[in-house]
């Protein structure tokens, strides 16, 4: 008879977030969605070595617009 192992609270969140189980309309659905949004958006194109792109990215620009 196998026990059933209970994974710590970390580990269950790690596992969770790698394999989407999270139910649409939760608050860790919308906050996993607002995660990748803001990798895409907020990303400088250097660090990505994207060679079509040109610029700093949303972040640099603000951080002209701040000095």
């Amino acid at each position: 008879m196998k026990s059933h192992v209970t994974l710590p609270l970390p580990v269950r969140i790690l596992w969770n977030a790698f394999f989407w189980t999270y139910e649409r309309a939760t608050w860790q659905y919308d906050l996993m969605v607002v995660a990748i949004l803001a990798f895409v958006w907020l990303t400088p194109p250097g660090w990505l070595n994207d060679p079509t792109a040109s610029g700093q990215g949303p972040l640099g620009y603000l951080a002209e617009l701040l000095r």
